[in-house]
């Protein structure tokens, strides 16, 4: 397995076990609305963390990628201040540091339409161009998601 392999494993892997488990289905409002947002952009991470492994439907990466660029576009609007309810995971950090939380999120939205213009004919930027997409992912729950344990 690569190393970009290994990688986004991790990283789908951690944001499937971020989303899923007790507390989720007790969400409700806006709260709920971003849980489920982040939940269908690891769905899609992980749809083509998939191909990428058995090495098959990288055309198909594409779609995913589509629907990662039109979430992104969302993610900001589902913080609104005041947002911060169990069972969140956001840290109070996301209000504090807004500007810089807006700027990442605008980011995923930017790479992830870099991933839709990247070829699936060029496999090898295709996986460079999901990296990107994926640690910016991870650049964002650094800072602003409380680690699950």
């Amino acid at each position: 397995m690569t190393k970009l392999t290994v990688f986004i494993a991790f990283v789908v892997a951690t944001a499937s076990a971020a989303l899923a488990g007790p507390g989720h289905e007790h969400a409700t409002g806006v709260v709920r609305e971003r849980m489920i947002l982040m939940e269908k952009l690891g769905d899609h991470l992980l749809a083509i963390t998939k191909r990428f492994r058995a090495n098959k439907e990288l055309d198909k990466v594409t779609g995913d990628a589509k629907a990662i660029e039109q979430l992104a576009a969302q993610v900001a609007a589902k913080f609104p201040p005041g947002s911060t309810q169990a069972p969140t995971a956001a840290k109070p950090d996301v209000w504090r540091n807004w500007p810089d939380f807006e700027g990442k999120a605008k980011k995923l939205e930017v790479e992830a339409a870099k991933l839709v213009q990247t070829p699936a004919s060029d496999p090898a930027a295709l996986r460079a161009q999901f990296r990107a997409v994926a640690f910016t992912c991870d650049g964002c729950h650094e800072n602003y998601r409380v680690t699950k344990k």
